[in-house]
């Protein structure tokens, strides 16, 4: 009896824990609330985070690494209002692949975590340029001329797409017609 205790505490233990490559150590992810709830421990990052405010390079690169968690899809669609499926192109995240991991509540890798960072960094800055969320976002779902008629949402996969979203909106706000 007293083994099976221990069998099932050290198979608790294990659930908590999962292995980190890079430093060959054990980390706790979750824990069990006094409710029973599992609760993350570390401090979740929410998309409106990244695009209220400019983030320091440092702190952009540390997240990055460390992996945005998989549920930032669901608040990218509520933010953008579009469908889930183009914020997984954007991502490259097989639709799958981002389902599984939204249900585990685990990261994205450290690409699709990118991807994030940087489509918030033109939201905010076309936020900036059309003076609000609304004007921004549909802005950025339009066609655009100056993009072959894809839409700048869409070019934000790669970075040469967003460098020439930024481009576009900095001719816009100094001025120019795009």
């Amino acid at each position: 009896m007293e083994r099976d205790d221990h069998m099932a505490k050290k198979r608790s233990t294990a659930r908590r824990m999962v292995y980190r490559s890079a430093t060959s150590k054990f980390r706790p992810i979750q824990r069990r609330s006094s409710a029973g709830i599992v609760t993350a421990r570390r401090h979740t990052i929410t998309f409106q985070f990244f695009v209220a405010k400019e983030t320091p390079t440092a702190e952009k690169i540390r997240v990055i690494r460390r992996g945005v968690g998989a549920r930032i899809v669901d608040e990218m669609v509520r933010y953008l209002d579009v469908p889930k499926n183009l914020v997984f192109s954007v991502l490259h995240t097989p639709e799958s692949t981002a389902h599984r991991l939204i249900r585990d509540n685990r990261p994205l890798d450290s690409a699709a975590s990118e991807r994030v960072v940087r489509v918030a960094d033109v939201i905010r800055v076309a936020e900036e340029v059309f003076g609000g969320r609304e004007a921004a976002t549909r802005w950025l779902k339009t066609p655009n001329l100056a993009l072959g008629d894809e839409t700048p949402l869409s070019m934000l996969d790669t970075e040469p797409g967003a460098t020439e979203v930024r481009r576009i909106l900095s001719s816009i706000n100094y001025g120019g017609t795009f």
